[in-house]
């Protein structure tokens, strides 16, 4: 074979691969040897089947540019916390955690114009003094008279804060919180 004939068939055999590979564009973002170190996971879920998959985002990457390339959706990465119940690392799957909601706080707002106008009454307090309130669990905690009327606001009727002795409240301190009342020992001789 002549050099020209060796040319075009080379020309030829390049056109050809090119032809076949179309118009992929080569996947950027391999995992390299520190996104393989990392513990960091991410967490994908599929909705037909409620199944969650943790993977490394570079594992990620390298999925979705071969599903670009079969012409199907990329994964979405979901909420880490969907993935809280799988154990182990990377490419472990299982059934999807329910997600978590917001507690929230009963605002004075939220109960209409009573418990607004009750938790923003104006509260003249005399002896600022601290002193024992009980609840009817028997929970006891330090408040001054102004501090329990405003919680009173959102409790219900018959749980309110009500004035109890001192000595039930023997060691707890104003701000340390609800603690289980005292009880007062009867020595029998």
């Amino acid at each position: 074979m002549s050099k020209l004939s060796i040319c075009l068939f080379l020309v030829v055999l390049v056109a050809v691969a090119i032809e076949a590979s179309g118009d992929r564009r080569p996947c950027v973002g391999r995992c390299n040897i520190k996104d393989l170190g990392s513990t960091r996971t991410v967490c994908i879920r599929d909705r037909r089947t409620n199944t969650c998959t943790k993977l490394r985002s570079c594992r990620l990457r390298e999925k979705n540019c071969e599903r670009r390339d079969l012409g199907l959706e990329p994964l979405r990465e979901s909420c880490a916390t969907r993935c809280r119940n799988i154990l182990g690392g990377s490419g472990s799957s299982g059934q999807c955690a329910p997600k978590l909601r917001r507690q929230t706080t009963k605002s004075p707002w939220s109960g209409g114009k009573r418990l607004r106008d009750c938790a923003y009454r104006r509260c003249v307090d005399i002896e600022k003094r601290p002193g024992c309130w009980r609840n009817r669990d028997n929970g006891c905690v330090v408040l001054t008279r102004c501090e329990a009327q405003r919680r009173n606001c959102n409790r219900d009727p018959q749980d309110q804060w009500q004035r109890a002795s001192d000595w039930r409240c023997a060691g707890n301190v104003q701000g340390g919180g609800v603690r289980q009342c005292r009880r007062r020992v009867i020595k029998k001789d």
